[in-house]
C-alpha cells in the first residue's frame, strides 16, 4: 500500500470520528464512550501526521510477499521442541485461555430471540461453527453465567422461540454493540433497551439489527447437553438469509473481493476485524464488570 493511500485513509478516520464525536455530543450519549472516540479520533491524527512528515517512511519500503510476512510466537512449525500439557490438570481459566487462543479466530454472532413473556432478548456469541450445507445446519454452545443461571437464549429457544442470528460487520461500531449486549440483565428486562430501533423480520422471525451485515433466520432442530459440561449445544437450521440489496452486496455468495472483514474474537474478550486482529482491537469488559 502507498504511503498516499495510507494518509487518505487515515484522513477519512479522522473526518467519520469527528462527525461520529458531533452525532454523540448532540444525542448527549455515554460521556465514556465519547472520550474513547476522542482518544482514538487524537491518536489517528498523531499517526497521520507522523505518516505525513516521513517519520515512518521506513514501513513503506518493503514489498512483495516477504514484506507481507510477520513473525508470531504461536503458529509456526513446533519440531520436536514441544512442551506437553495435560487438559485435566489445568484449571478452568487456563484452560479456556488456550482454547480460546488456538481456537481462532470466531466469528462473532448476535442472536435474537423472544422469551414466553414476550420480552426481546439479544445475546453475544462466538462459540459458532457450520455443521452442514445440505440441510443447512448451524451449531451453537449456549451456556451459563457465573451464578449457575442458564442463557435466556437457551431458555427462550427451549421453549419454542424462532431465532435470528446477526453476522457482524468487522468495525468498532459493531465491537460496541456486542460490548452493550454482553452486560447480564435479569429475563425480565431486554439488551434492546437504549438501542437502535430494531427491524422486523419479513418472516415472522425475532427483530434485527441495523448496523447487521447479514442475517440467518432459524428454527431450533435438536438441543444436545454436552457431556460432563453445563453447556448445550444448540442445532440450528438455517430457513433464510437477509442480506443488503445495495451496493456490491449485491454480488452473491459474498468473497473478498465484494464483502468486508466481519467481526471475530481472538483469546477469551478481544473483537478485531481480523483474521489476524492487526488493524484494531476492542476489549469486551462489559460481562465482567
Amino acid at each position: 500500500m502507498s504511503k498516499d493511500a495510507v494518509c487518505d485513509f487515515l484522513r477519512r478516520c479522522v473526518l467519520y470520528a469527528d462527525s461520529s464525536i458531533n452525532r454523540k455530543k448532540e444525542r448527549d450519549d455515554d460521556m465514556a464512550e465519547i472520550e474513547r472516540w476522542t482518544a482514538y479520533r487524537d491518536f489517528t491524527a498523531y499517526a497521520l501526521s507522523e505518516v505525513e512528515r516521513g517519520e515512518l517512511d521506513d514501513w513503506f519500503e518493503s514489498e512483495g510477499e516477504s514484506g507481507q510476512k510477520r513473525e508470531t510466537l504461536l503458529g509456526q512449525p513446533m519440531g520436536e521442541n514441544i512442551h506437553n500439557d495435560a487438559m485435566d490438570a489445568m484449571e478452568h481459566p487456563e484452560r479456556a485461555e488456550w482454547l480460546s487462543a488456538l481456537i481462532a479466530p470466531r466469528p462473532v454472532l448476535l442472536l435474537s430471540t423472544i422469551s414466553e413473556q414476550g420480552v426481546a432478548n439479544l445475546c453475544p456469541v462466538t462459540s459458532v461453527s457450520l455443521l452442514a450445507n445440505t440441510p443447512p445446519l448451524l451449531g451453537v454452545s449456549l451456556s451459563q453465567d457465573r451464578s449457575g443461571r442458564p442463557r435466556d437464549t437457551l431458555i427462550n429457544l427451549q421453549n419454542g422461540s424462532k431465532i435470528s442470528a446477526m453476522v457482524l460487520p468487522g468495525t468498532w461500531d459493531a465491537a460496541l454493540l456486542v460490548n452493550e449486549t454482553a452486560t447480564p440483565i435479569p429475563p425480565e428486562q431486554s439488551e434492546w433497551e437504549g438501542l437502535d430501533e430494531s427491524i422486523g423480520s419479513p418472516n415472522g422471525f425475532p427483530p434485527y439489527h441495523p448496523l447487521s451485515a447479514a442475517v440467518l433466520e432459524c428454527e431450533v432442530a435438536e438441543l444436545h447437553p454436552l457431556p460432563d459440561s453445563v453447556a448445550t449445544l444448540a442445532i440450528l437450521r438455517v430457513q433464510n438469509i437477509l442480506r443488503p440489496n445495495s451496493g456490491t452486496k449485491q454480488q452473491m455468495p459474498p468473497d473478498a473481493e465484494n464483502w468486508g472483514a466481519l467481526l471475530a474474537q481472538l483469546g477469551l474478550n478481544r473483537l478485531t476485524s481480523g483474521p489476524d486482529g492487526a488493524a484494531w482491537s476492542f476489549d469486551v469488559r462489559s460481562h465482567r464488570d
